[in-house]
């Protein structure tokens, strides 16, 4: 009976020992935690900045794209435009060409040298104003232009804007980036769509 009372007793003190190393241990992995708290706080703000910086990145390139395929749409009507009007007074003069051969021909036979040198003066004048008035079109046509891409630009920042401001009002900032994607392939699409019209 003394023999199992001295073997509880000598158990008691280890267990006890093992109840304070193990109290020690919680005590040390909760301070470990509480520490490392800020840490994880901090890479997931990092996280969360990465995340937002690659979506602005990747809205920058897309804009930067919409720009140049603008400029390119732009370029190309005005070349066109230029064309066609230079065919268009080409045309013109073809057929004024004959008329001024002649009247010409006619102020040869029926006045004075210097009455066909006023007739060619006058039909200088002539082509002259047209070329005026032709410069003056086109230069409206790229203004026109240059306001209908201004125009263009501010819609669709206006539209961007609004999107991601009701998405984050929302909550659900993990669909921002899916939403900011697909309003783009909208706004390329309808551009080339735009592209198509404008060309015919």
């Amino acid at each position: 009976m003394a023999a199992r009372r001295e073997s509880n007793d000598d158990e008691e003190p280890e267990q006890k020992v093992m109840e304070k190393e193990i109290s020690e241990l919680r005590s040390a992995k909760k301070e470990l935690f509480e520490r490392s708290r800020p840490v994880n706080d901090e890479l997931e703000w990092i996280a969360q900045r990465e995340r937002e910086c690659i979506d602005k990145l990747h809205r920058l390139i897309a804009e930067k794209h919409d720009r140049e395929k603008r400029q390119q749409t732009i370029q190309r009507l005005i070349e066109e435009s230029g064309l066609n009007r230079l065919k268009s007074e080409k045309q013109t003069l073809t057929r004024e060409l004959p008329e001024l051969h002649l009247e010409t021909t006619h102020a040869s036979e029926t006045r004075s040298e210097n009455a066909d040198v006023m007739g060619l003066q006058m039909q200088l004048n002539k082509t002259t104003k047209l070329l005026n008035k032709t410069t003056e079109e086109l230069y409206e046509t790229r203004q026109l232009l240059s306001e209908v891409q201004e125009r263009l630009t501010v819609a669709e920042q206006v539209t961007a804007a609004t999107q991601r401001r009701a998405l984050q009002e929302s909550g659900n900032s993990e669909e921002l980036p899916v939403r900011l994607q697909q309003t783009r392939r909208y706004q390329l699409t309808t551009h080339n769509a735009g592209d198509v019209l404008i060309c015919k």
